[in-house]
């Protein structure tokens, strides 16, 4: 079911109250949407102190940041040859980001996580992370096609992906509607 920016944003404010339990959650939507509720209903929501939350971070770009110039360049250098070594690098980066983020509690906004597919990283690091006081929105650029969730609907077919079932659970998963 398609919902409303106003909605989504009311059900994300109730449930971020719940101080315990699993806190990961997920917005879907084409490129173009996801950008608008960020811009428009993101930017002005409060937490329940009434506090800005943190702005959304571009995951690609903070995991690359990590990195370093030159490790990256040997990175791309050797990553036919060695495809998983570049993989465990990200993942390793991924997690070491995702502590240093979430520190002591809070709510971190993703977006931008293409990365993340194109390495077919281990996306259950979210729901590990994402407990009690440490809560974690990802920004997905997907819908919903029978009972799954399509990641990159937009690209040709090839690019597409498929979310993980159960990553998310379906309560704390909207789907924006088209304007």
């Amino acid at each position: 079911m398609r919902n409303t920016d106003a909605y989504i944003t009311s059900q994300l404010r109730e449930k971020l109250q719940m101080p315990m339990g699993r806190h990961l959650y997920g917005v879907l939507g084409t490129y173009q949407r996801l950008r608008e509720f960020e811009e428009r209903d993101l930017a002005n929501a409060r937490d329940a102190a009434g506090q800005p939350h943190r702005p959304p971070v571009n995951l690609n770009r903070a995991l690359l940041e990590r990195i370093g110039d030159e490790d990256l360049s040997r990175m791309v250098a050797q990553e036919a040859r060695r495809p998983q070594a570049t993989v465990r690098r990200l993942g390793q980066e991924l997690q070491r980001f995702l502590d240093e983020a979430l520190g002591d509690g809070g709510l971190l906004i993703l977006k931008q996580l293409e990365i993340l597919f194109a390495y077919a990283l281990d996306l259950s690091v979210f729901r590990i992370h994402a407990t009690d006081r440490r809560q974690i929105l990802l920004l997905l650029p997907g819908t919903r096609v029978g009972g799954r969730i399509i990641l990159f609907h937009e690209a040709e077919e090839r690019f597409q992906r498929t979310l993980p079932e159960g990553l998310i659970v379906e309560n704390h998963l909207w789907e924006l509607s088209d304007g």
